[in-house]
């Protein structure tokens, strides 16, 4: 039977249905990867724009800075050259409240003696009540006799209650030794409010730091943030080196991506960062629409797929059926004429090349038409059926054939056997049908149903003029007949010719 097996054809159904999901893998993979780069890519504008904005925001803090000390210089040439005394004095009060007062990034220039006491400010008021002595910038210049700029840490303004940063130079007396210093304060608070007509949205943050890592100047304006380090953040320890950082602030908890610039010429840099789910929320808003069409066109696929493989299993599984039914008898469920001539034709040719022999057992119920008559058409069908089942389970090899050669007659192509082999099997059906021990009145002398068999042998030759599967056929039928002859339940072998 199991030639009966070869006839139905692999399945494309589980075909059609694999390559549906490959489909639908590699469309969610495609879309998946080029989500993630695009993401990538979006990260990578928005940090090169903070870094923009954070080199643009220290260029102006440079400005700024230079600023101050071309006053700076302007004021110690004034001083080394007029002196200190009561009437200069009174005109560098003039001179400074002139100089600072259009600029709204000076907060005040103002002069100390050898001592640290206020000598002129262009904020009046304070002659020798403020003194300096013990603040950074003063010890500084006290210490060293270089004339160049020094940038103090932020510090609270000694005329006032404000944070401020100082900028200052030494100036000397007329035989070289310390005469003092000019120092100009600068608020932090003026670049938090330029800061601000920047737009980083309501999550960013623009952030004026020292190259130690202090915070000097923010926006949005934290006081509690402003002094404090920024490197203490364990995620920024270390790492003030201009390029792109993506960090979770210490005051705001608000996860920001940005970037950072160091000035060259003063130790200061700004931070310039934006919200990171602000940032990204138009990508992530376009992800999710893309994902949710994405996922749509997956189902619609896919379920277009599995209908499709549905209803071409069901129509492979109709063919195979029908190909069953056009090549099996309805009575028996054994191999029909057409499918035995076909296989007999398969196996003849195949048996040819490889110059192996085919056997052919033909077996025919004894005395059938004698039990139809006593026992009805309806026991004679189930009696071939009975049969058809023992002959099947004497037949087991895998390239075994049992066809319902017609009538009662049923056919046994045993591919690959010899006259002695094909002799075994035949005798082994009559034995076991006979051990059915059907009752059978007619056949005399046992009256019990039995079969006949006749058996033939022969290696086939591609030339069919020696010898055809026709050929084969008629020895086993002759073969039959010398059994029904010689008396029945018996195994007859067809001789060489």
């Amino acid at each position: 039977m199991s030639a009966l097996a070869r006839i139905r054809p692999k399945s494309s159904a589980r075909g059609l249905r694999a390559f549906v999901l490959v489909v639908c893998l590699v469309i969610l993979g495609l879309e998946g990867w080029r989500d993630w780069h695009e993401r990538g890519h979006e990260i990578a504008r928005i940090s090169s724009e903070t870094l923009n904005l954070a080199k643009s925001l220290t260029q102006h803090a440079q400005d700024t800075f230079e600023l101050a000390d071309a006053l700076l210089v302007d004021v110690v040439d004034r001083v080394e050259t007029g002196g200190v005394l009561p009437n200069a004095i009174a005109r560098l009060d003039a001179f400074l409240v002139e100089r600072v007062q259009p600029l709204q990034r000076i907060k005040s220039l103002t002069i100390y003696g050898p001592d640290g006491i206020l000598l002129s400010s262009s904020l009046p008021g304070h002659r020798g009540k403020v003194n300096v002595r013990d603040l950074a910038f003063f010890q500084h210049h006290g210490t060293s006799t270089s004339g160049d700029w020094f940038l103090g840490p932020l510090i609270r303004d000694p005329l006032g209650s404000d944070w401020i940063l100082t900028l200052s130079r030494r100036f000397n007396k007329p035989d070289g030794s310390f005469g003092g210093i000019v120092q100009a304060s600068v608020p932090p608070r003026y670049f938090g409010n330029f800061f601000g007509r920047f737009d980083v949205g309501s999550q960013g943050s623009i952030t004026l730091l020292h190259t130690d890592g202090t915070i000097l100047s923010r926006y949005p304006h934290i006081e509690r943030a402003i002094g404090t380090n920024f490197t203490n953040d364990p995620q920024l320890r270390g790492a003030l080196a201009s390029g792109t950082y993506e960090y979770k602030s210490q005051f705001d908890g608000m996860m920001r991506m940005g970037g950072y610039q160091r000035n060259h010429v003063f130790p200061i840099g700004v931070l310039s960062a934006v919200g990171r789910d602000e940032a990204l929320a138009r990508w992530n808003e376009e992800f999710v629409f893309r994902g949710v069409i994405i996922s749509l066109l997956v189902v619609t696929i896919g379920s277009l797929g599995w209908s499709l493989a549905g209803a071409l299993r069901r129509r492979e599984e109709a063919e195979a059926e029908l190909a069953i039914l056009a090549t099996t008898d309805g009575l028996t469920s054994l191999a029909n004429r057409r499918m035995f001539d076909r296989q007999l034709e398969t196996e003849w040719l195949r048996a040819a090349r490889e110059k192996s022999p085919v056997s052919l057992l033909l077996i025919d119920v004894d005395q059938f038409k004698a039990y139809n008559d006593i026992y009805g058409h309806q026991a004679g069908d189930e009696c071939l059926q009975t049969i058809a089942k023992t002959i099947v389970g004497a037949a087991r090899r895998p390239g075994d054939l049992v066809a319902r050669y017609g009538g009662e007659e049923i056919a046994v192509l045993l591919p690959g056997l010899d006259d002695a082999g094909a002799t075994a099997v035949a005798e082994n059906i009559r034995a076991e049908v006979e051990a059915l021990a059907l009752r059978h009145e007619a056949n005399v002398p046992c009256s019990i149903l039995t079969v006949s068999i006749g058996s033939a042998s022969r290696v086939p030759s591609l030339d069919r003029s020696r010898i055809a599967p026709r050929d084969l056929i008629a020895l086993a039928d002759a073969a039959l007949y010398r059994a029904k002859q010689d008396g029945r339940n018996r195994v007859s072998v067809a001789q060489a010719a």
